[in-house]
């Protein structure tokens, strides 16, 4: 037992040298007096030469440029500094920066006084390079025609991609403006799956569905007893979204008396349950959608101006499905898949003419009403059909007037089932994929029709 003091020194001291992160301990005088070996090697300088130097040493080499109010803010005698945790770059003794993540506290003994700090510096550059990897794989995948679960090989939605992988990791407020049925949700659930707050809450709330006298309790909260039916305290939905993301769908609906308390929340970033006086500090990001011209809402008076502007930090429009046509043949392949497993059949893709009627249709219902037609269209066919004719389409799509100029990556196809495989594989550049959903058809869809039609060689 007269050991034990003397053992736990030891294991302390073997611990601050075994760590794999840089310590630096500072006394009461601000001077380094403990500099590890995993700081040495993090920075390049050798604890000869940081012991007895000032902490403003670190701060300037932890700076990007060296400016007071930089270096001030990473001193780890600030008040605020007790578990700071903030990301940096180095500038390493050979010249070169490294991102790190720094972590200080001071210290004090029983009695409150100050014995010094310690800050603990760790390399993130492996996290760093993974995270820009994953951007770059990002925008490779978004150019291919799918950001998240989004379809979309146009230039109009790779054009949408590319904003929403700008803004997917900030915090910045978005309206998303769309007709109904472009999938305006679904972009809001890419943003937050895609940011940094993908691991926390998506709450969608759609403003339209609530009544007046409800909005409220909803988005805020309420206590027991605030109203008739209040039996037990409630929180809001955004305190339900805290740490995530809040989607406000159809926001153009929330009533102008609403809209000021809404105002209120994005501005303090609190909220305050009905019936209650004290305010609660919500951290969320929000996103907005409307399916209305929310610039006209305003100038109609019917929508705050400052809320607006408060919403639409950044604006992303959902073309509409009539507008790029090119897409459809890789929706109707996703939706294929979708109600294959869905019902479990093996419909492997449509008949030309159902291909042509989609092409045709000005769809005012956007992307929705794509898909209910693909699943009208496997409602109504047979068990055992493998291919859907036109006839099964609704009766909307089936009167679709013919197109003018030619539309999408599809052209009229030869009469000859063989002839329009080849054709489409040669359009393809051989690629299977891209052939399948010219064709209509899934990828397995494809590889049986070409085994049927005996196309060994389907390039030739």
């Amino acid at each position: 037992m007269d050991h034990v003091p003397e053992l736990n020194e030891a294991f302390r001291q073997a611990l601050l040298e075994t760590i794999p992160c840089a310590v630096v301990i500072l006394d009461a005088r601000r001077r380094i007096v403990y500099w590890n070996r995993s700081a040495e090697e993090l920075t390049g300088y050798p604890a000869g030469e940081m012991l007895g130097q000032s902490c403003d040493t670190i701060a300037v080499q932890s700076a990007d440029r060296q400016d007071p109010e930089v270096i001030e803010a990473m001193c780890p005698f600030r008040e605020q500094a007790d578990g700071a945790h903030e990301q940096c770059r180095i500038l390493r003794k050979d010249g070169t920066e490294l991102p790190v993540v720094r972590i200080a506290r001071t210290v004090t003994d029983a009695s409150g006084t100050l014995l010094g700090a310690i800050q603990a510096i760790v390399d993130v550059s492996v996290i760093e390079r993974s995270t820009q990897e994953i951007r770059r794989l990002r925008r490779e995948v978004a150019r291919t025609g799918r950001y998240g679960q989004i379809l979309g090989a146009s230039e109009r939605m790779r054009s949408l991609f590319e904003m929403m992988e700008l803004v997917a990791d900030t915090d910045a407020s978005v309206v998303i403006e769309g007709e109904t049925g472009t999938g305006k949700e679904l972009v809001a659930r890419t943003l937050h799956a895609q940011g940094a707050r993908g691991k926390g809450p998506f709450v969608a709330v759609h403003c339209a569905a609530l009544p007046e006298t409800l909005l409220e309790a909803e988005l805020f909260g309420h206590v027991r007893g605030a109203f008739t039916g209040a039996v037990a305290d409630r929180p809001g939905r955004f305190e339900e979204a805290v740490g995530g993301t809040i989607f406000l769908d159809e926001v153009s609906e929330v009533p102008l008396s609403a809209q000021v308390k809404l105002l209120r929340v994005l501005q303090e970033r609190e909220v305050t349950r009905v019936g209650e006086n004290a305010p609660r500090s919500v951290d969320v990001r929000v996103l907005a959608a409307s399916n209305r011209d929310l610039a006209g809402e305003v100038a109609a008076g019917r929508f705050r101006e400052d809320l607006y502007y408060r919403l639409r930090v950044v604006a992303l429009r959902v073309p509409p499905l009539r507008s790029r046509r090119e897409d459809i043949p890789d929706l109707v392949a996703h939706f294929l898949d979708r109600y294959n497993r869905k019902y479990q059949r093996h419909v492997e893709g449509l008949e030309p003419a159902a291909m042509q009627r989609l092409l045709r249709s000005d769809w005012p219902g956007n992307v929705r009403q794509l898909e209910h037609a693909i699943e009208h269209a496997f409602a109504v066919s047979p068990r055992t059909a493998t291919v859907l004719a036109a006839s099964a389409l609704p009766a909307d799509v089936q009167q679709a007037s013919p197109p003018g100029p030619s539309h999408g990556r599809r052209s009229t196809p030869p009469a000859d089932e063989r002839d329009q495989v080849e054709q489409a594989l040669r359009q393809a550049g051989g690629n299977k994929s891209q052939a399948a959903r010219i064709l209509g058809l899934t990828r397995m869809g494809l590889y049986k029709k070409i085994k049927r039609l005996g196309l060994t060689d389907p390039q030739a």
